[in-house]
């Protein structure tokens, strides 16, 4: 499959381009430059699976430029590399339905297990937003409960269904809310029926098409044990993970 790379800076621009390149699915890499041509360039690749977008954006706003590249043709899944771990700007970011937000200051093999999930359908938040208490979190932004309308879904059948978007196995998810590996299982299995599915990577990309964020889980204790599959992100004196 086709990906595509938009990053100003040469030194990331090679980076991204090289962990890409190490997906098994992948099969070309893109290079577009964030130049004023950088939305019909975008257009002209929509039929490409991913594409991950470095940010900031020389000389345009973040936000608005995202969004535009949204509202047209565009490849599948948009995953951004950015260098702010601000709860409120990433937030505000996977709003807008991104598939992924990864640091820069992340290591090539956590960026690719991310990116390896989102192909799979799931969503990468990073651990600063998923652990952000919900009351320090801005007014009007989508929760747990509104998901759970939307989809029709109990609360426990959301929480596992955000737990199955991160990666975790059933074992984990069921040590994480403290219930039996067979509860857990039944639960899945609800959940699969209500959303009409028949598979992780189905029930997270119905859940996402139809407007669920996946983001908030305040019932689960256990989440700072986020993504144990994917490799930690290097220690930094901000911690972001």
């Amino acid at each position: 499959m086709k990906s595509i790379v938009v990053e100003a800076h040469p030194l990331v621009r090679a980076g991204a381009t090289h962990v890409l390149q190490s997906l098994p699915a992948v099969t070309e890499v893109v290079s577009i430059e964030p130049d004023d041509a950088l939305f019909e360039n975008l257009a002209a690749h929509a039929d490409a699976e991913l594409a991950l977008i470095g940010l900031p954006l020389p000389g345009i706003d973040d936000l608005p430029a995202l969004s535009r590249l949204l509202q047209q043709p565009h490849p599948r899944h948009i995953a951004v590399l950015g260098e702010t771990d601000s709860a409120a700007h990433v937030r505000t970011l996977m709003q807008l339905n991104v598939s992924a937000y990864l640091l820069k200051s992340y290591s090539g093999k956590l960026i690719a297990a991310a990116l390896e999930l989102v192909l799979a359908g799931g969503r990468y938040v990073p651990p600063s937003i998923v652990l952000t208490r919900p009351d320090t979190i801005a007014a009007g932004a989508p929760n747990g409960s509104d998901d759970c309308a939307l989809l029709g879904l109990t609360q426990r059948q959301y929480e596992i269904l955000v737990l199955l978007s991160r990666g975790h196995p059933v074992k984990t998810i069921s040590r994480m809310l403290s219930i039996s590996e067979a509860t857990t299982k039944a639960h899945i299995n609800a959940l699969y029926r209500r959303l009409e599915v028949r598979s992780r990577t189905e029930a997270v990309f119905v859940a996402t098409q139809r407007g669920a964020m996946l983001l908030n889980q305040p019932q689960i204790a256990g989440e700072a044990a986020l993504q144990p599959s994917l490799p930690s992100p290097p220690l930094r004196l901000a911690r972001t993970a």
